[in-house]
């Protein structure tokens, strides 16, 4: 898919700002069409769903669209969603905080209640939308019908609203989504964004805690070796073989549950743990899969052994418990 966006904003005057929210993102005046984009329909109403993912009943998109700057057909329903936004959600804005006096750009508290808001409404107005995943969390996508899709930018680098002309990005013939992004890119809406890690090599495991009842595992899941990849996600020692991210970093969890899968036993998003290739399901086998988190493991006093983690991929680790 092609795509040029412009993601600059000026903010030296107020008066820049204001035009700004009138137009373009960067600064140009959209091109006009090279050939009419189809006029929005009268949208049959339905319930809101919320903001993350869902089918979409006008059709899939297609990854090969070709995308550009026109003229927005869906401004006035994205900029219409946002209004009922600021109304639901009132939380999520600071109505005394504008970045230009009177122009309803309200400074944005929690941006994801905005952004999942915006996305709602849309939805329920009939069209299909949902946040553009692969770009920043401001930028979404929306269309009428498989013909085209528009993507909209909602925040202003100071944090407020971006509203009117400058909100649109681009319109992509055919539509650009959703689309089978296939088994080595995750679902729309996990979390987990690009650079997309490469599948689990291996597990670390070792020894977390000790109590006098148990002790407990804990486990990471490794990717690699692949040097380029953990340098693009901040391991920038040289290293080969990393965690799917730095610790701290939110994509972390997201990207594991992605790359891990779900465990045998228990089916939950997380790795099989097993003693002597047996599950381990409380005291009489001697360990039991943590309560709160998949990615560790109880083991009971006087129960040595070695301990296998694995991926749904098969990759695993092991961890040596002593008596």
């Amino acid at each position: 898919m092609q795509r040029s966006l412009s993601r600059a904003v000026p903010v030296a005057m107020a008066a820049a700002v204001a035009a700004l929210l009138l137009s373009c993102g960067g600064g140009d005046s959209p091109t006009s069409p090279a050939s009419p984009v189809p006029p929005a329909p009268t949208p049959t109403p339905a319930p809101p769903v919320g903001g993350g993912p869902a089918t979409c009943s006008l059709g899939m998109g297609s990854a090969d669209a070709s995308c550009s700057r026109k003229s927005a057909a869906l401004l006035n329903d994205v900029d219409a969603a946002i209004d009922a936004t600021v109304e639901q959600r009132p939380s999520a804005f600071d109505k005394t905080d504008e970045a230009v006096p009177d122009t309803r750009a309200y400074k944005v508290l929690d941006e994801k209640a905005y952004i999942d808001g915006v996305v709602a409404n849309l939805r329920a107005r009939g069209y299909c939308a949902q946040p553009d995943y692969d770009a920043p969390l401001e930028f979404i996508q929306v269309k009428s019908s498989s013909e085209f899709s528009e993507e909209f930018d909602l925040l202003l680098s100071s944090g407020h609203i971006r509203r009117g002309t400058g909100s649109y990005r681009e319109t992509c013939t055919p539509s650009s989504f959703p689309v089978d992004l296939g088994s080595d890119v995750p679902p729309s809406g996990s979390g987990c964004r690009q650079p997309y890690p490469p599948p689990i090599s291996r597990f670390n495991a070792k020894v977390h805690l000790k109590s006098e009842e148990h002790y407990t595992l804990d486990s990471t899941p490794i990717v690699g070796p692949d040097v380029a990849y953990c340098t693009s996600v901040g391991f920038t020692d040289g290293r080969s073989l990393c965690p799917v991210r730095p610790e701290g970093d939110p994509e972390r969890q997201p990207c594991e549950a992605w790359r891990v899968g779900k465990a045998k036993d228990t089916g939950r998003v997380g790795p099989t743990w097993t003693r002597d290739g047996q599950f381990c399901t409380g005291t009489s086998s001697g360990c039991q899969n943590h309560p709160e988190n998949q990615f560790q493991l109880l083991v009971y006093r006087n129960n040595p052994g070695i301990y296998k983690v694995c991926a749904e991929n098969g990759a695993c680790g092991e961890v040596v418990v002593e008596r």
